[in-house]
């Protein structure tokens, strides 16, 4: 069988969580170290997004139907529950990374450093952004007072995909200090980056994207 390729930038959140995919599953892969908009990616993704996914003569764009084919086509512990309720709550998890906690944490708030001149936002902007922040950090620590993990008792696929966020959030002065207003959110946070999939999968940092990688 050929070896599955993941082609995108090791940086990029959801990148990250393809990999940890892998890694859950035990997947070998090769990551072709690619950026958004390439000739590369743009012969897989019509819009030059990464991550993407070879696999033989498969070719595949958007993380989540990537996860769905690691998850379904390889041997190995479930990332979605099989039972009904279980999987649906896990899918309900990884909808809101992608539609809400990713657009404001990644996408708006982390983008305003990456686009500022020097790394150094307008203070003004940032401002701005904290009280969507905040919330989404109340939204998240509430949920995980009663859990361990966002979508149930097990770590599942909806924890691969808010993890590399948060681990970005860290990074930057504002979001690291509301995060040590949510301790169950940290709780969650350090039972995470403990797991090997966490820890293999860790991106350098020095040489950060130029943008977040999108799908």
């Amino acid at each position: 069988m050929p070896t599955l390729e993941i082609v995108g930038a090791p940086w990029g959140n959801f990148v990250r969580t393809v990999r940890m995919a892998c890694f859950e599953k035990g997947v070998p892969y090769t990551l072709d170290i690619v950026r958004p908009q390439s000739p590369e990616v743009k012969a897989i993704h019509p819009f030059g997004l990464v991550p993407c996914m070879r696999h033989g003569d498969l070719a595949l764009f958007e993380s989540r139907a990537i996860c769905t084919y690691i998850d379904q086509a390889f041997d190995g512990p479930p990332l979605v529950p099989r039972d009904p309720t279980a999987a649906a709550l896990t899918e309900q998890w990884i909808a809101l990374v992608m539609t809400t906690v990713d657009p404001v944490l990644a996408r708006q708030y982390l983008v305003a450093y990456i686009n500022a001149p020097g790394g150094v936002p307008d203070p003004a902007v940032i401002e701005a952004l904290l009280p969507k922040v905040r919330e989404v950090f109340a939204v998240l620590d509430h949920t995980l007072a009663g859990r361990p993990y966002l979508a149930g008792e097990a770590f599942s696929l909806a924890d691969m995909f808010l993890f590399p966020v948060i681990w970005f959030m860290r990074l930057k002065s504002e979001s690291a200090a509301l995060l040590q207003e949510s301790p169950h959110l940290l709780g969650w946070y350090d039972r995470i980056a403990a797991r090997p999939c966490a820890v293999e999968t860790e991106p350098p940092v020095a040489t950060g994207p130029a943008q977040p990688c999108k799908t």
